[in-house]
């Protein structure tokens, strides 16, 4: 019996892939609307990480990329999934996720020079941010709030290092800016158990304003992140397709 191979072998079966794909998820968005929010948002990102595996042609870029997607459904189980959240181990995953994609443009990257300013700035960006956090948190610091400023330090230079590799990169680096306005939202959202957000201000009207941009912005990256492999993928079908 001859092996079915989900993987697509040209590139009609890939383009039929990619649209099996956006519709599956159009199916998810319209059921978590109608049925329930936690488990078909949860279903969303599972089905965006295996929608990667069927993408892999071998490369870092998409072995970073999944150990990043990866993380994502780890978070997510803890802070979607669950019925209750646990929100440091939520953000362990996180952290883990924006690491891989610091891996992904890192490794991406043909400039030398500016690999080398990437790394420095991803080291001092790192020890800086937990540095503030402390003082200007003081007493009040903890490790969420740590985990949480780290995280959001390296999502910062993964759109600005994709942002800088936009030609090779853009479809990643649309989908880092609407992870980061997502992101930025929730952060508001939890300055409030840390810090007092005075009335008027324009965290507070994004606070009570754009809780229900979160998560369509959150899962429309979720979309973009393994698109950004399309590109790689097509060219190693092009090149087996040219051989055999």
């Amino acid at each position: 019996m001859s092996k079915i191979k989900l993987k697509p072998q040209h590139d009609k079966q890939l383009s039929a892939l990619v649209s099996t794909f956006i519709i599956l998820q159009i199916i998810n968005l319209l059921l978590r609307h109608f049925v329930s929010r936690s488990f078909f948002t949860y279903l969303f990102v599972i089905v965006s990480c295996l929608f990667c595996v069927l993408l892999s042609d071998g490369s870092k870029a998409y072995r970073f990329t999944q150990i990043g997607m990866i993380g994502t459904v780890g978070a997510d189980f803890f802070l979607v999934f669950l019925p209750f959240q646990l929100r440091v181990p939520g953000m362990v995953c996180f952290c883990v996720t924006q690491l891989a994609y610091f891996m992904r443009t890192y490794t991406e990257d043909d400039n030398r020079l500016r690999k080398k300013i990437h790394l420095i700035l991803r080291i001092a960006a790192s020890i800086v941010s937990l540095i503030v956090t402390s003082v200007v948190l003081g007493n009040r610091a903890d490790l969420l709030s740590m985990l949480s400023v780290f995280y959001y330090a390296q999502l910062i230079l993964n759109l600005l290092f994709s942002f800088l590799q936009f030609k090779k990169l853009r479809t990643l680096a649309i989908g880092f800016s609407l992870f980061i306005i997502s992101d930025t939202l929730i952060g508001f959202d939890s300055l409030s158990g840390y810090l007092l957000i005075p009335r008027g201000s324009f965290i507070y009207f994004a606070v009570k304003n754009g809780s229900r941009l979160v998560m369509p912005l959150y899962l429309a990256a979720q979309i973009l992140i393994p698109l950004s492999l399309l590109p790689r993928k097509r060219k190693t079908l092009q090149k087996e397709n040219t051989i055999e």
